[in-house]
């Protein structure tokens, strides 16, 4: 189901208001028997993920985590991405989600409670188009239809690299389209062009529907998506302890996807969702794992959502900006980093994706 980005901020600032104003006081008398987590759904729908989400997901780390507690743990992986799992956290629906950041943001700043516990790394954004439309420069997208899920990491992505052009959104012509829509699209000429993470586009590339008319892989370039783990905060209030094992494992399967020595095991992870397996090893290719799936709230991470916070705000996504290190809480990441030893795994990035230490 496609909801416009009005209707959900108005939805979710209403649902959000509500749970202030009335505070859940079952919850915190009962024994936990469920936790709910979501990521973002894939093209094939089928319920898995890539990244350090994908990995938690099909080793069922924290199915054996919490298996002698008798928690069952329930996934979501909603065909509409980010706004989908907004709305699951605005209906009390999800207990912890891992997503772009932008939906990320335009949640938080309709009045979803959440707080950031890690970061999820980050990945390239890649522009397919079609060899017909001749677009090989950015500034060649210039009044072309660019077809990707509004609401999304996209719209943030397609913003931050139509600047190194002297571009910006409204000077292409947007189709709000989700996977398979967009494929379509691409195949009928109705678009010339989309964005998307390399699993994506690349096997179109292997079809000989679209060629990589650009990409940020390689660098810290603007455009590349990044996202967060977040928890509702009536859970976190609720459960702590459950909480903190929670991100526990989440960086433990971070750790995971940073080790090269399980670089081809990832492959086969994130194959499960049905995307070829072969995309991703390109997708890869050349790539520091501990990049990719870094959990650090690090500079790069904070300059990225400040940078999103800045268009969401822009764009009127949101009403006003909010405190974002009252949303960002790096004190438990800090806190599990250091129980597990896991201090000198990840390299910190400033601002520009440097690294620093």
């Amino acid at each position: 189901m496609m909801i416009s980005r009005r209707t959900f901020i108005k939805g979710a600032a209403g649902v959000a208001a509500g749970m202030l104003a009335s505070p859940v006081l079952v919850r915190a008398q009962k024994k936990v028997e469920v936790i709910r987590l979501a990521g973002p759904g894939n093209a094939s729908g089928r319920p898995y993920g890539s990244g350090s989400i994908g990995v938690l997901r099909a080793l069922e780390l924290l199915e054996k985590e919490f298996e002698a507690d008798g928690i069952r743990i329930e996934w979501q992986f909603p065909r509409g991405t980010g706004p989908a799992i907004n709305e699951a956290l605005a209906n009390g629906q999800l207990d912890f989600a891992s997503y772009g950041g932008l939906p990320n943001i335009v949640g938080r700043g309709a009045g979803v409670p959440t707080t950031v516990i890690s970061a999820t790394g980050n990945s390239p954004t890649y522009i397919g188009a079609r060899p017909a439309a001749q677009i090989k420069t950015i500034a060649d997208l210039k009044g072309k239809k660019v077809a990707f899920q509004r609401g999304t990491i996209f719209e943030l992505s397609l913003s931050r690299i139509l600047e190194q052009a002297n571009l910006t959104n409204s000077d292409v012509e947007i189709y709000d389209l989700q996977g398979a829509d967009q494929v379509a699209a691409i195949q009928s000429g109705d678009v010339d062009a989309l964005l998307g993470q390399g699993n994506t586009v690349l096997a179109l590339v292997d079809k000989g529907l679209v060629e990589v008319a650009y990409s940020t892989k390689g660098s810290p370039a603007p455009g590349a998506t990044f996202g967060s783990f977040t928890v509702h905060n009536q859970f976190r209030a609720d459960n702590p302890e459950i909480t903190e094992r929670v991100l526990r494992t989440f960086i433990a399967a971070s750790h995971y996807a940073s080790q090269e020595e399980n670089r081809e095991k990832l492959y086969d992870i994130f194959a499960l969702t049905g995307s070829p397996r072969e995309t991703y090893v390109r997708d890869y290719e050349g790539d520091a794992l501990t990049d990719r799936n870094s959990p650090l709230l690090d500079g790069f991470y904070r300059a990225n959502i400040k940078a999103g916070l800045d268009f969401t705000v822009a764009q009127r996504l949101v009403r006003r900006p909010f405190d974002l290190d009252e949303w960002i809480d790096d004190s438990l990441l800090t806190k599990v980093i250091a129980d597990l030893g896991y201090q000198t795994v990840w390299n910190a990035r400033d601002a520009e994706g440097k690294k620093v230490g």
